[in-house]
């Protein structure tokens, strides 16, 4: 074979070995992985959460488990990645981790057809950005969003004079940075910041991951164009007679293949019985098995139909009939034939293996059933669909209203349940995945939920959960501890749900509150004032307005700056300064005219959070 063939790939199959797959998509996880600070370190506000590239990190990585999990490996690459990008979806975490699901999950869902043409890959892009745009509430230039959208403009200009759709996404990359480094000026939040934009960071860095496992793959492995035209050579030849088969001048190229080039392992299966059966090894057996030449050449032709660029039917459809009413393959090719294409037929004395792709498998199931018994079928593609449809998971609700909290500190889990919310998810560091929040809201077993966060960039996740949820579930977009404090201060769960919610909305703000922090990096307070890297700071109505070194002073000029507010003054403490016992004393002593409490918020962003009533 011409080793040139290499440098034409049209398009590229990864593997049809599911664990070749897991190899190759942990790989890329552990490059993202290896990255995750520095695209951290992108937060916009200086508070110590920047956890944009663990989000991603851990929504890729909660994939890899499930599917794990899952143990199936009879799926080819398409269905794989699809369900694979499905399941980044349910455990995604954080906008960063919803915005990337979503476009994995666009993308798998054009390439489920395993065409992976440059024009494939280029409608999958499309896909996929529209996917995360339209699934995204207030898309945004300068995010992430804005990364998506340059990679398939550029990639557009960049396949009219190159084939290849790995080496068309490398050479996107270098013009990705470029417009990164621009969307400070797209999103005045990170000009302030002076950062780009850290889920665009994750995207471009995720690209490189990609391009840089997949690339050996296009350098040591034989191109699809060619791989198809060996098995199309492959079968022609195995049509012939025996004797004419191994005088044939293609019968070497068979013989001398190197099969650690070809990534799929069916396909080598299939060329090395050939091989086998043109070498005489073993008199037309293999380990002794005999080599069935029409089985072989029936698998070559399935082989190629599967990679088929131009399939039109959306469901690869398998079943076993069994029928003394059909007679023949010719027969039952004539009775379903026009159901779709790619149609194969293996049979047994009166049974018929049946492998089609269809865009009607049920009525093709019931069409068949007529001439004898389905002792098997398979619509992978129709799985979750058809479970869903036919479910009869009815929820037996023991509640009619409940609330629903999700906080990180555990201090502020107990004080929130002790107000009266029914359950509290308490995430700790890591975000909560869409998983965990369905399962939070399920378990609560309630027709109606209020339910609210003390994150914003949970919002995106919760909102898909909402989605796969059973209840009807009212979303309050609160961001912070003290809002959820407020919120149960001010409800009473004696109204409808339609009440509740709107005491909900409208009490989320009744308590001023600042937050303490300490600063990834070098910024400036709102009056200009400059605010050291490791330096406190206060933020007040998301400003910054004070900063020192000196934690404990810090607390007295926040206090004595904003307490005014109100005569009862309420100190949060975060996970940090959790043993901090003088604190509260001192403060009484300076300000004998206020009156002071003091409680465990348990919160890991901020050292303190203060409130004034």
């Amino acid at each position: 074979m011409n080793t040139t063939d290499t440098n034409l790939v049209e398009t590229t199959e990864v593997s049809f070995n599911v664990e070749s797959i897991n190899e190759i998509i942990e790989n890329i996880h552990r490059y993202l992985n290896k990255h995750k600070e520095y695209i951290n370190s992108l937060n916009v506000f200086p508070v110590p959460d920047g956890d944009t590239g663990l989000n991603m990190v851990l929504t890729i990585q909660g994939a890899i488990v499930q599917m794990k999990n899952n143990g199936r490996t009879e799926k080819n690459s398409g269905e794989y990645l699809k369900d694979f990008a499905e399941q980044m979806l349910l455990n995604s975490r954080g906008c960063s981790g919803v915005i990337l699901s979503l476009f994995a999950q666009g993308f798998t869902q054009i390439t489920a057809n395993k065409d992976f043409s440059k024009e494939n890959i280029y409608r999958a892009i499309e896909n996929g950005y529209r996917n995360a745009y339209e699934g995204t509430e207030n898309p945004r230039e300068g995010t992430m969003l804005t990364i998506m959208r340059a990679l398939k403009e550029k990639y557009a200009q960049l396949m009219e004079k190159e084939d290849n759709p790995l080496v068309i996404i490398q050479q996107t990359i270098p013009y990705l940075k470029e417009v990164l480094s621009q969307t400070p000026e797209m999103l005045p939040v990170l000009k302030k910041a002076g950062v780009v934009d850290s889920g665009g960071a994750g995207f471009i860095i995720l690209l490189e991951g990609i391009n840089k496992e997949l690339s050996q793959l296009v350098v040591n492995g034989i191109s699809l164009p060619s791989l198809l035209r060996i098995g199309r050579t492959t079968r022609k030849l195995l049509k012939k007679r025996l004797s004419e088969l191994r005088k044939s001048p293609f019968a070497p190229l068979i013989l001398n293949i190197d099969f650690s080039r070809i990534q799929n392992s069916r396909l080598v299966e299939a060329l090395q019985n050939a091989r086998n059966l043109l070498g005489n090894i073993h008199l037309n057996h293999n380990n002794g098995k005999t080599i069935n030449r029409e089985k072989l050449i029936d698998d070559l032709q399935e082989i190629d139909a599967s990679w088929n660029p131009e399939i039109k039917n959306k469901y690869c459809t398998e079943f076993v009939l069994e029928s003394d009413a059909i007679t023949s393959k010719d027969q039952l090719r004539e009775k379903i034939a026009h159901y779709g294409d790619s149609l194969i037929i293996i049979n047994s004395n009166n049974k018929y293996k049946v492998h089609i792709h269809t865009n009607k498998p049920n009525d093709l199931f019931d069409d068949v059933s007529k001439f004898g018994s389905l002792l098997f079928t398979k619509v992978d593609d129709m799985k979750k669909q058809h479970r869903n449809f036919l479910s009869e998971d009815v929820v037996e609700y023991e509640r009619d209203k409940s609330v629903f909290c999700i906080v990180s500190g555990k201090g502020f889990a107990e004080i929130l349940k002790n107000l009266g919310a029914d359950d509290i998810l308490c995430y700790g560091k890591n975000k909560p995945s869409v998983n965990q929040l369905v399962k939070g809201l399920n378990n609560l077993k309630a027709k109606n939920i209020i339910v609210a966060s003390d994150d914003s960039d949970i919002l995106m996740a919760l909102k898909y959960a909402v989605s796969l949820c059973k209840s009807n579930v009212f979303i309050v977009e609160s961001d912070n501890p003290i809002s959820l404090v407020s919120m149960l201060m001010n409800i009473s769960k004696d109204y409808d749900i339609n009440t509740i919610f709107d005491e909900a909305m409208n009490s989320i703000n009744n308590i001023p509150f600042c937050g303490i922090a300490r600063s990834t990096r070098n910024v400036t307070t709102e009056n200009g004032a400059p605010v050291n890297k490791n330096d406190y700071f206060t933020v007040y109505k998301k400003k910054i307005i004070l900063a020192n070194k000196n934690l404990q002073e810090l607390v007295f000029d926040t206090v004595q700056q904003l307490s005014a507010e109100g005569s009862l003054i309420t100190i949060y403490k975060g996970e940090d300064v959790k043993k901090e016992n003088s604190l509260i004393e001192q403060l009484r002593n300076k300000f004998s005219d206020r009156d002071f409490e003091e409680y465990y918020g348990g919160q890991y962003k901020y050292s303190y959070y203060i409130t004034f009533e």
